[in-house]
């Protein structure tokens, strides 16, 4: 008996082209072998989600390539072949044309599904990230309503002349938190970060930046120490903005995952060719898992979501984006209960005469 050359179980062969070769040898030698391929083959249609108009216009093309060439009377015996092939196929088809029904049903409401899935990951995805910014504002804003409010209280007091200093350090808050706000959204979307370098003095950046957390740290009744505020200071060149992000990212994670009770300390000092700032605590530590991983974007490690759910791990991933900006390195080291502690090396020291 001749058998069709061409089969369904072959994922190569597209199932258009094994209905023209079933057709054109049904035509041909009248198989049973090309009738029971075009079994199998309306299963591959089922399975593909074709409908009983794909199959007729798919026959009708196969039955122009199978006459092709052929005499007018040939081409009358095999139209009249080609619709008897067709009516085998529908038969066939028309067995599982329940299962081809439930099938796109399924389908439809798998894509509706699907729709409303995406619609509410977006819409929590733009929830979460204006949390997460709002989150990580958070240092320099409680910084200027602290101030404001001892401007305030200084008023009430008739100490009018702590005020300049008071309504200065809100000041210079608010203008950092306007610059913070557009380097978390180049940190998020991985734009570059434009930063422009000028001598800097690490000693006042550091204390500024720990006066400003140390609100915090009461609030969390956490001991708060800047342990080398006596080292004479030094200048290098850097950008203010991004030290006081550096360090105050620094300072407001080990704050955050510290207990009460507990102590953050910072430390900066000068060697012959760098400056290095160090940020201490006695807080839950990491695995060696966690350390390898969280300067991620968006990385949260368990037990940090665990503590707090607030914030996606966009803080450690923007104070990497700008210290290796400045050709320097930031390290860490930790260990789960025993705290952590977070080293930014910068090369080198560029002295001002």
């Amino acid at each position: 008996m001749p058998t069709c050359d061409m089969t369904v179980e072959d994922e190569s062969i597209d199932p258009g082209e094994a209905y023209a070769g079933a057709l054109k040898e049904y035509i041909r030698a009248h198989s049973e072998q090309s009738l029971y391929q075009a079994s199998l083959i309306s299963q591959e249609f089922i399975r593909q989600g074709l409908g009983p108009e794909d199959i007729i216009a798919l026959h009708a093309d196969a039955l122009e390539q199978a006459t092709a060439g052929l005499a007018a009377r040939e081409q009358v015996h095999a139209g009249t072949d080609g619709l008897q092939f067709l009516l085998e196929m529908m038969i066939a088809y028309g067995v599982q044309y329940k299962d081809y029904q439930d099938l796109r049903l399924q389908n439809r409401a798998l894509e509706a599904e699907e729709r409303a899935k995406d619609a509410e990951r977006l819409d929590r995805e733009r929830t979460e990230l204006l949390e997460t910014i709002a989150h990580e504002l958070r240092t320099p804003i409680t910084a200027a309503m602290g101030n404001v409010d001892f401007a305030a209280r200084s008023i009430d007091r008739g100490h009018f002349e702590t005020i300049p200093t008071y309504l200065g350090s809100a000041k210079e808050a608010l203008q950092r938190l306007s610059r913070l706000s557009s380097h978390l959204v180049a940190a998020a979307s991985g734009s570059p970060i434009d930063l422009e370098y000028t001598p800097q003095s690490l000693g006042r950046l550091v204390a500024q930046a720990a006066s400003w957390a140390d609100l915090a740290a009461q609030q969390k009744q956490l001991t708060l120490v800047h342990e080398t505020a006596d080292v004479a200071d030094q200048q290098f060149v850097g950008n203010a903005d991004a030290l006081l992000t550096i360090i105050g990212n620094l300072l407001s994670n080990a704050i955050r995952y510290t207990p009460a009770g507990g102590r953050v300390s910072i430390r900066h000092g000068f060697t012959a060719d760098n400056a290095w700032v160090e940020v201490q605590d006695t807080g839950i530590g990491m695995t060696p898992e966690v350390v390898t991983r969280i300067f991620e974007k968006f990385y949260r490690a368990t037990e940090a979501r665990s503590l707090e759910h607030e914030g996606l791990g966009l803080g450690l991933t923007l104070v990497r984006r700008l210290v290796q900006a400045r050709g320097g390195e930031v390290d860490v080291s930790s260990a789960p209960g025993k705290g952590s502690t977070f080293r930014v090396t910068f090369p080198p020291i560029q002295p001002t005469s």
